[in-house]
């Protein structure tokens, strides 16, 4: 008899969270059926706005949730958790949990909620409801990172088990760095420092545009990423006067060529769980430069990445010109860090040992 895991997110947007769902349904054992559900949005529009979801369009479910709390919504997951009959749900953060507990109630079923960050419990109704929806039940819940399940413990939220992130360290591994550049139509003769991520606040991009201004004229910075504050950081790097040195990639859909590209990679984050683009960038080779914030630390290769606090352009313009003066090459080094330690096979191994 196979498993069956429902695996439910928010929505279906490129993100973090929304990879690492993809990656425990493309790497999920042979005996393991794993379909993936979003409470908000339609399939159609998803997938047009990110291709990558196209091969697995017969494992996606949506249930187009309207804005607000909608008790119809819990009623359309139980009713497709016994049609395809589930016997384990996996949430992940505060909305798919709620839901997911409203829709199996009475159910008999696994269940595992995974906290990829801390920071929106620090909000008292999110932590207060968050608590009311594990007092008393067998939720299994899962911290992505040591310092995660430190924070949420501090938080007085108990989780049971820590399971590092994954990526898939096959894939995303050191190549060449001209062609890279090529392929993303990036100078070949600039230092280019890399940034990935979607385009908001809490992802710090105006620190990263402030410290290149006072670095000199040959470093540039590539960005991945799509979001709702591009057009502000285009008005900060203008009045900066560093248009010319700023490339907008927009969604990259090869990641791996991007962060070849690149020099060094930089995550000037104010929040952040464990994000996967850190992983990925030291999986390609590439020393990061990072600030001090959520799971960070835990996966940043101790002998060749950088920690600075968040907010401190001047400090993070010195440790990247610091780093690009080193001579020694770190590459295989940053590489087989995170193959030791967040490859996707054993995340996905974990999960479901965990969850059987």
């Amino acid at each position: 008899m196979n498993n069956i895991t429902l695996q439910v997110v928010q929505h279906l947007r490129p993100g973090g969270i929304e990879r690492l769902v993809l990656n425990l349904l493309r790497f999920a054992s042979p005996n393991h059926n794993v379909y993936v559900v979003a409470l908000e949005g339609k399939k159609k529009s998803a997938i047009e706005d990110w291709p990558e979801l196209q091969p697995f369009k017969s494992q996606l479910f949506f249930l187009n949730k309207p804005t607000g709390r909608d008790l119809k919504t819990a009623f359309k997951l139980r009713s497709l958790i016994k049609r395809l009959r589930a016997n384990v749900v996996h949430s992940h953060h505060l909305g798919p949990l709620l839901y997911t507990r409203l829709a199996t109630l009475g159910m008999k079923l696994s269940h595992i909620q995974t906290e990829h960050d801390s920071w929106h419990l620090h909000n008292a109704k999110q932590r207060y409801l968050t608590r009311w929806l594990l007092k008393g039940t067998k939720v299994k819940l899962v911290a992505d990172a040591p310092r995660v399940a430190d924070q949420l413990e501090q938080l007085g939220i108990t989780t049971d088990r820590v399971i590092i992130n994954g990526i898939d360290t096959e894939h995303f591994s050191p190549g060449n760095q001209l062609l890279s550049r090529q392929m993303n139509h990036l100078p070949t003769n600039k230092i280019i420092i890399g940034c990935a991520g979607r385009l908001v606040t809490e992802k710090g991009i105006d620190t990263l545009l402030q410290s290149l201004a006072l670095m000199p004229d040959n470093l540039q910075i590539a960005i991945a990423g799509h979001g709702p504050e591009l057009k502000n950081l285009r008005h900060i790097a203008n009045q900066l006067g560093i248009t010319d040195r700023v490339h907008w990639l927009g969604h990259c859909s090869n990641m791996r060529s991007f962060y070849r590209a690149i020099d060094i990679f930089c995550m000037p984050s104010r929040q952040e769980g464990l994000p996967l683009a850190l992983l990925e960038a030291q999986a390609c080779g590439k020393t990061v430069i990072a600030t001090n914030v959520g799971g960070i630390p835990d996966l940043l290769c101790p002998q060749s990445g950088s920690l600075i606090e968040p907010n401190q352009p001047v400090r993070l313009a010195r440790a990247i010109m610091k780093e690009l003066n080193k001579t020694a090459d770190h590459s295989e080094q940053n590489a087989q860090y995170i193959r030791c330690l967040a490859d996707v096979r054993i995340m996905t191994a974990t999960y479901e040992a965990l969850a059987y």
